[in-house]
């Protein structure tokens, strides 16, 4: 997860505001409107950060939200040669790109990587043919502003924008502010689930966070944040060309949170930064040379590549990082969980459940009831439907007809991230966590969801011990989940459906890719977990099936061949012709 800047990065961070803003005291001009341009394009670029780099989401229309807070500046001035009121300014350059970007980020957000590039770069250029083509602001000859905004305050003018000097500082209190802002939202809780998102959004999703919701957020305020940068910029020369609202900046902005380093937020200020120091050293040709100045463009192509390549984690990659600190169970965790009564688990029952795919059926109407504080096991040869119920049952899937009740209510039609919310939690037939985090960050991050029923911060604490301690996962509590072995991702993903609240637990393939020591850790876990949890194993070890199971569910062909207690299921000569029989020595292992 994003952790706070560590005292290098503080201390260079400190020196180049501090520098920006002394600016004046020993340079002319030209050196401050550089500067201030410099600042308002890192306002920008950490908007985008935020996109890419925290939610995961590349887009190539950014720019168009810079340009909005542009042109709101322009919107809010008054034709009779008068200043606009700075604060109105400001508010109107961060609401225009806001409100466009909530309309255009419904569709955007629908979608993923490439087609979300496609979308958001359509809308950006139908901003930009909207500005371009019509005299709504000018058309393609721009839009001036004859007075810069400034602020009164009881007649007397406080700040005026017309003032050079006065506009630097103003966008080094805006960078210092919009960056501040941006690390807080990454490391605060809707920021967590950002990060989980873009480490594995089918993760999320199952466990109750609603990923187009916090990604269309995320988007809203990524626009926001470089619309205000886009009023700085217009303040600098009082010009407001539609060329800047092009895929061009776009695509020049993401080069600098990649030079930068994508996640890191201050490495965007950096990239800003740099990129334009190069362009302006690459375009004097008293520095490099006619025959470079005359075509800097290839020699910042050559350079952006050598940086990429000699530094894949950007030019934040060349400061160390903070390192996380160690994650501690709360004083009150092992009094608490012994204290907690046991909750009722939950009632399951499913009704001619069906589920085609064309003219392919994988679910053929079943109707089966698994009863709270049992195993029940679904089993059946290799595309029988399995995981297909299971993706029915959490949501993963919609059905094609049938019901589906929980505890006697219709939970048939609800998204995975809503049945997730009433209890449902499901691992998958491939393990299935958030690599990049830590064994506690990802049960932390589960526990979050229990925020949806009400539950408070210690309470998630105390979840999340609760569930590294059933697990045996405490221990490797800050290790990445990355380095577990097989086995210890599977109890992982078990740790972060207990502390998420589950109540109702699904697991496709539990015990897969598992030794013998780690499948009887795993069997005895489930079996104490059926306590006050009800639980549903999709499995192939027989062995286990039988050793820890209450009821036996057979598909075949996508439809419920038997169900009952184990040994009636294994008695049954449908099922032992079916599947079971291929199993020798079952009937002597029991």
């Amino acid at each position: 997860m994003i952790r706070l800047p560590s005292l290098p990065v503080l201390a260079l961070l400190g020196l180049l505001l501090i520098g920006f803003a002394a600016l004046p005291a020993f340079a002319g001009p030209y050196e401050v409107k550089f500067a201030t341009r410099v600042l308002a394009t890192a306002v920008f670029v950490l908007g985008l950060d935020l996109l890419i780099g925290v939610t995961g989401l590349v887009s190539f229309g950014h720019a168009a939200w810079f340009g909005l807070g542009a042109y709101a500046v322009w919107f809010v001035t008054p034709p009779d040669w008068e200043a606009a009121n700075l604060p109105l300014a400001l508010l109107a350059a961060v609401a225009l790109p806001g409100v466009v970007a909530a309309v255009v980020g419904l569709f955007a957000v629908r979608t993923r990587a490439f087609y979300f590039i496609m979308v958001t770069l359509a809308a950006s250029q139908m901003i930009f043919a909207f500005f371009h083509d019509t005299r709504v602001a000018g058309g393609s000859d721009g839009a001036s502003i004859d007075v810069k905004p400034a602020l009164e305050i009881a007649g007397r003018t406080v700040l005026d924008l017309s003032n050079r000097n006065a506009l630097l500082w103003l966008a080094v209190a805006a960078l210092a502010l919009a960056y501040v802002f941006v690390l807080t939202l990454a490391r605060s809780r809707f920021g967590r689930v950002l990060q989980g998102l873009k480490a594995n959004e089918t993760r999320m999703n199952a466990l109750g966070f609603d990923g187009a919701k916090y990604k269309w957020a995320s988007f809203v305020i990524a626009a926001m944040v470089a619309g205000l940068g886009g009023a700085i910029y217009a303040s600098i020369d009082g010009f407001v060309p539609p060329e800047i609202l092009g895929w061009r900046e776009s695509g020049l902005a993401i080069m600098m949170v990649v030079l930068g380093g994508v996640g890191s937020l201050w490495g965007a200020i950096l990239g800003a930064l740099v990129y334009a120091l190069a362009e302006e050293i690459l375009k004097s040709s008293d520095l490099v040379g006619a025959a470079i100045s005359d075509h800097w463009p290839i020699a910042m192509g050559v350079l952006l590549i050598a940086a990429v390549l000699g530094a894949p984690k950007g030019l934040a990659g060349w400061l160390p990082e903070r390192r996380a600190r160690p994650w501690s169970p709360p004083a009150d965790a092992e009094t608490s969980t012994a204290a907690a009564a046991p909750s009722r688990p939950p009632r399951l029952e499913v009704d001619g459940l069906r589920r085609t795919f064309g003219g392919l059926t994988a679910v053929d109407g079943v109707a089966v009831a698994f009863e709270p504080a049992r195993i029940h096991a679904v089993i059946g040869p290799n595309g029988a439907g399995k995981t297909t119920f299971t993706n029915l049952l959490s949501g993963a899937l919609p059905v094609s007809g049938g019901t589906i009740r929980l505890d006697g209510v219709d939970v048939t039609a609800l998204s995975a991230p809503a049945k997730a919310r009433r209890g449902i939690g499901r691992s998958f037939q491939r393990t299935n966590v958030l690599p990049g985090f830590t064994v506690a960050e990802n049960c932390e991050l589960s526990a979050q969801a229990r925020g949806f029923a009400g539950a408070s911060r210690a309470e998630e604490a105390r979840a999340v011990a609760h569930a590294l301690a059933a697990t045996g996962l405490v221990d490797r509590a800050d290790r990445t989940a990355a380095s577990l072995s097989h086995g210890e991702q599977r109890q992982l993903e078990i740790a972060m459906l207990i502390a998420s609240g589950a109540k109702l637990l699904i697991l496709d393939e539990p015990l897969a890719g598992s030794g013998p020591e780690e499948t009887a850790r795993l069997t005895a876990l489930l079996k104490d977990l059926a306590v006050d949890h009800t639980i549903l194993i999709i499995e192939h070890d027989m062995d286990a099936v039988f050793a820890c199971a209450d009821t036996v569910s057979v598909l075949v062909g996508g439809r419920l061949l038997a169900h009952g207690a184990p040994d009636e299921i294994r008695r049954d000569a449908a099922v032992r012709e079916a599947y079971l029989g291929r199993f020798a020595g079952l009937e002597d292992a029991a």
